[in-house]
């Protein structure tokens, strides 16, 4: 179309409409081999950033990197009984199948709102007591080991203990009290539950069927008059990600995991809806899982063990992936391993590197690639031309030049 109405067109506005034709989506992760150098870097990156980090990660795999620590989010308001029966029902399944694989693991649990402390104090976050019998009691402590017997008993009491449908407690606050979880569990600072070891992968499974303070603070899902509320910081999933990396260090591999009403499964916020409290979908907690490369399972599955089995694919995953510190600038990524092990393919989720097999113990992963610490005002939302790219808008510039 230009080449037939090139006369009386001027070269600015030429220039305007090529750059406008190289806009296209940035290509994030390539697989990579081992010992392959996967860095493709284009010759003279457009728009650049303001500056460039080089980012060099070494770890060398060990057998203790088989260790999981997994914390049970878990919504205890009005509309949640029914569903945390079920999940009762299902967890043990799948911790026996915890049981019967290779992975070190405990487990915690805390709910979605303040537990009282002491009889003029609550706290977000804090651990609750496993439960063996109808008697309330601390027996068990706070942590649920590999090995435990009885467990279908232990959950099943455990979740009565946990007494969903609680008077109050309509302002939902999952990644609020996942991150108080991480804050009174730091084995840095305070090291009373032991939820937390120094030297584990860490799974969240949170489990609601409302969103981060029922609604995200977005008036557009407004039901009730009351529960519209603003989002602090502490409900943030980027605050709590970088709160995480912060506290444990950027090498701590952790997924969050989520059964919510997924957004935009009409059908089963409607199920909800029917047993009585209005439900909302999960848009807060499935952005988390996302950025951590955790699963989202639904709500409204007859059956949570398939929720639970693919939750127990990702936490696999997280034990044969490395945190990235950011989306590798322009997907460029060079990976590693020594000794070679042959071909291993890689793919980002996330701020994650996941493996497609296991790096076994006795190799390093050595990654380098650069996170842009900052852009220039005009070169938000633009991608990248690639070499190939460059190449076919220098031949048009010329041929352009030759008609004028």
């Amino acid at each position: 179309m230009f080449l037939k109405k090139y006369k009386g067109v001027s070269w600015t506005s030429l220039l305007v409409v090529l750059s406008l034709s190289a806009c296209g989506p940035v290509k994030f992760s390539a697989p990579s081999a081992s010992n392959v150098d996967s860095n493709t870097t284009d010759p003279s990156p457009t728009p650049s950033p303001t500056s460039l980090r080089d980012v060099r990660y070494s770890n060398a795999v060990t057998p203790t990197d088989n260790k999981l620590d997994i914390i049970l989010v878990v919504d205890d308001s009005n509309s949640m009984l029914p569903d945390n029966q079920k999940l009762a029902t299902n967890l043990s399944g799948f911790v026996t199948k915890l049981q019967n694989s290779n992975i070190d693991w405990q487990m915690c649990a805390t709910v979605t709102r303040a537990l009282p402390i002491s009889s003029t104090q609550t706290a977000w976050g804090a651990s609750i007591y496993w439960q063996d019998s109808d008697t309330p009691s601390s027996s068990l402590g706070m942590v649920l080991k590999k090995g435990t017997s009885n467990l279908s008993t232990i959950f099943t009491k455990t979740i009565n203990y946990i007494n969903a449908g609680w008077i109050g407690s309509d302002d939902e606050r999952g990644i609020k009290a996942a991150y108080h979880h991480v804050y009174n569990g730091d084995y840095r600072y305070q090291p009373n539950n032991g939820c937390y070891r120094s030297d584990s992968a860490i799974a969240y499974i949170i489990i609601s069927d409302e969103d981060e303070r029922s609604i995200a603070g977005d008036s557009s899902q407004q039901v009730y008059t009351d529960e519209l509320k603003a989002l602090e910081n502490e409900d943030r999933p980027e605050v709590f990600v970088s709160y995480v990396r912060d506290t444990f260090g950027s090498s701590r591999r952790f997924t969050v995991n989520s059964i919510i009403v997924k957004p935009g499964d009409s059908d089963c916020k409607a199920s909800q809806d029917a047993g009585g409290a209005k439900s909302h979908y999960g848009f807060k907690y499935a952005e988390l899982s996302s950025m951590t490369s955790g699963g989202v399972g639904s709500i409204c599955a007859s059956d949570y063990s398939t929720n639970l089995n693919l939750f127990f694919d990702r936490i696999q995953e997280s034990l044969s992936s490395v945190p990235l510190e950011c989306s590798p600038y322009n997907g460029n990524l060079t990976v590693t391993i020594t000794p070679s092990i042959g071909a291993v393919q890689s793919r980002i989720e996330g701020l994650n590197l996941i493996f497609s097999t296991p790096i076994p113990a006795g190799h390093t992963i050595d990654l380098q690639y650069q996170c842009a610490d900052g852009r220039s005002p005009s070169s938000f939302g633009k991608a990248t031309p690639s070499a190939q790219e460059q190449g076919f808008f220098a031949r048009i510039v010329s041929f352009f030049r030759n008609l004028f």
